[in-house]
């Protein structure tokens, strides 16, 4: 309902500012592309169904890339959740910005579960 709401607000100023088309248009699919990256900002193992290989993977919400050291802290912690991050590089587009993800900052709550070693 937000993404609508800001849609919305940003049409009526970009309209009101005399922007074309076009611009406007850029715009609100700049606000959806960030709301969608926003929607989605941690994954756990289970939630890109228990990857095994090292690779980049598609899901629902764009490309993730998982790395042979994100799969070695869920093998240890099954339930750890890894935050999300879009990586920028000069020779990527403004088009795939927003869809391709890479694993940063790992969650480890001491409720979800205890290292399998310790077990």
């Amino acid at each position: 309902m937000a993404e609508n709401s800001d849609k919305s607000w940003a049409a009526r100023d970009l309209a009101a500012s005399g922007a074309s088309l076009s611009e406007i248009a850029a715009e609100l699919a700049r606000i959806e592309k960030t709301t969608k990256a926003q929607s989605v900002n941690k994954v756990t193992w289970a939630q890109v169904g228990r990857v095994t290989e090292p690779g980049r993977y598609m899901l629902r919400f764009g490309w993730v890339t998982i790395t042979a050291e994100d799969l070695a802290i869920w093998e240890q912690y099954q339930n750890a959740a890894f935050t999300l991050y879009t990586p920028v590089s000069s020779t990527e587009t403004e088009e795939t910005i927003g869809e391709e993800f890479r694993l940063g900052i790992v969650e480890l709550r001491e409720d979800w579960n205890v290292p399998q070693n310790e077990k």
